[in-house]
């Protein structure tokens, strides 16, 4: 990657910007080459689930937007969970395309409830046309496959030669079953017994289990798990234990020491577990068929996006090997159920297994550079908690109302906001009250809407590179990577080189500065 602090320029942006400018880039050194290698072969690297069946409505530039957002956190790769549904081949492509044009990498998650061991030479087939693809996520020079389930249904070694490629298998398998593959990977990123919920925080118990196995292991993080189907459909209504889930499962990651990290997931909205952003303009990707029995009932309006601002911190921290995250911008992430276990419902589904675990609470998720005063107001309740430096999670009894939530020290708010959504005592859309409503508050003051205002901007340079070469942008804002050359947005294309270019999506009305 070739990125030059070159210029630093300076912008509001309110609307459609086409941006131009110029520089002229020496060749790279060896150091630098050597450094971009060491990165590429045998670094930690994390993940997100990705759920292909459900994005049958994308095209490319839905695909180019997930990848910025994941890739702007952190996130090196999507799992890109596939079926047999008749449009993978159109949205793969599109993923792929998306991926070398954000500069962003895929690998295909088989899901075995669909694939089976009779699979093997259509499996091939999948990697031998997606795995040299530019977007391809390799490790250690093999490309990266993975799984859901299906232990032991297929021998990957053997897949692989039919594929003409050397892979590197990582599949949800049981510890004992990852004799012949290169790593394991778990999906108990919530806890349970037997697949049943429990009145218990998550253990590292499963993942010690295939860290001894010796062999690689991709360890699950997940931040809620509530799903509401009834018989008509997949006919499962549950959830998991998730109340301190995020902060703590992120905790355990830093101590547990993995080699890869898979979110579980980005856009799982049926299983309430998504990070990734809402899809109002998509409404069949909550449902099958954008039916009104679907998600949409317990998804539409409950945005899960700030939750990957607690990420961010501790994917840094994972790949550094660090033992805690290092907080540099202070920020509250708050959560909560909209309506309280006792709210009425107008629902034939019923109440799901394990509600009776979750408590009638308010959550505060807080980013602070020093000891500080967390004030939670929720109705007419309010409780005042006190956190040290790094990022901790506090929780207030839930009232009917708004909800408001301060960061305090010396008596000053450093953070103070009101969410837009109140707690209700009714239910809303008719469905259980068990998916999580997710907002910040940032430390330019107030609240910052999980949806608002964006605006456009088209970033062109005119750059004269040598073969191998690419252009890359970065700034102060997430969307521009925080200045983190590792996660630039691009490469920029050069369609009419020496011109460059990129389109970037940011927030309307926001400072922004960029090089």
């Amino acid at each position: 990657m070739l990125l030059r602090n070159i210029f630093l320029k300076f912008l509001t942006a309110s609307s459609l910007f086409s941006l131009s400018f110029s520089l002229s880039i020496p060749e790279q050194n060896q150091h630098e080459k050597g450094t971009l290698v060491e990165r590429q072969t045998g670094a930690r690297a994390v993940f997100a689930h990705f759920m292909v069946g459900i994005v049958a409505a994308y095209d490319q530039s839905h695909w180019e937007a997930d990848c910025r957002a994941a890739k702007a956190i952190g996130i090196d790769a999507f799992a890109l969970n596939i079926g047999k549904d008749d449009y993978n081949d159109k949205q793969l492509g599109f993923a792929y395309a998306a991926g070398e044009v954000t500069g962003f990498k895929m690998f295909i998650s088989f899901d075995f409830v669909y694939w089976n061991s009779g699979d093997s030479a259509t499996i091939a087939s999948y990697l031998r046309t997606y795995g040299n693809k530019a977007a391809a996520y390799k490790y250690n020079n093999a490309v990266f496959v993975s799984t859901f389930i299906g232990d032991n249904a297929v021998d990957w070694n053997s897949i692989g030669s039919q594929a003409g490629l050397t892979l590197y298998a990582c599949p949800n398998w049981q510890p004992g079953s990852l004799g012949n593959v290169q790593c394991g990977f778990s999906w108990d990123a919530w806890p349970s017994s037997n697949n049943q919920p429990i009145n218990s925080n998550k253990t590292t118990a499963t993942d010690v289990a295939y860290k001894n196995t010796g062999k690689p292991y991709m360890m699950p993080v997940s931040p809620w798990f509530y799903t509401h189907y009834g018989a008509d459909t997949y006919n499962k209504n549950w959830i998991f234990y998730s109340d301190w889930l995020w902060n703590t499962r992120w905790d355990q990651v830093l101590s547990v020491g993995p080699q890869f990290v898979e979110i579980i997931t980005w856009n799982d909205f049926g299983e309430s577990h998504y990070i990734g952003p809402l899809h109002p303009d998509l409404p069949q990707v909550y449902a099958p068929n954008g039916q009104d029995n679907g998600a949409k009932k317990w998804v539409a309006d409950m945005p899960h996006d700030g939750w990957q601002d607690v990420a961010k911190p501790y994917i840094t921290a994972f790949k550094n090997g660090a033992s805690a995250p290092t907080v540099s911008t202070e920020e509250i992430v708050y959560y909560y159920r909209t309506s309280p276990k006792s709210a009425a419902c107008n629902d034939a589904v019923g109440r799901p297994t394990g509600a009776d675990f979750d408590a009638d609470e308010v959550f505060a998720t807080v980013l602070v550079t020093a000891t500080s005063n967390v004030v939670i107001t929720s109705g007419s309740n309010t409780v005042t908690r006190t956190v040290s430096s790094g990022i901790h999670t506090v929780s207030g009894p839930m009232g009917v109302g708004t909800q408001s939530f301060q960061v305090q020290r010396n008596g000053v708010n450093v953070l103070s906001g009101t969410s837009p959504k109140q707690i209700t005592s009714t239910c809303q859309n008719s469905a259980q009250p068990y998916n999580a409503y997710v907002g910040t508050i940032k430390s330019n003051g107030g609240t910052t809407p999980p949806t608002g205002g964006t605006a456009t901007i088209i970033f062109n340079v005119v750059a004269t590179t040598v073969f191998g070469e690419n252009i890359f942008l970065t700034g102060s804002i997430a969307e521009l990577s925080s200045w983190d050359p590792w996660t630039a947005v691009g490469p920029l294309t050069n369609p009419h080189y020496p011109t460059w270019t990129v389109t970037v999506t940011v927030p309307a009305n926001t400072a922004i500065q960029y090089k």
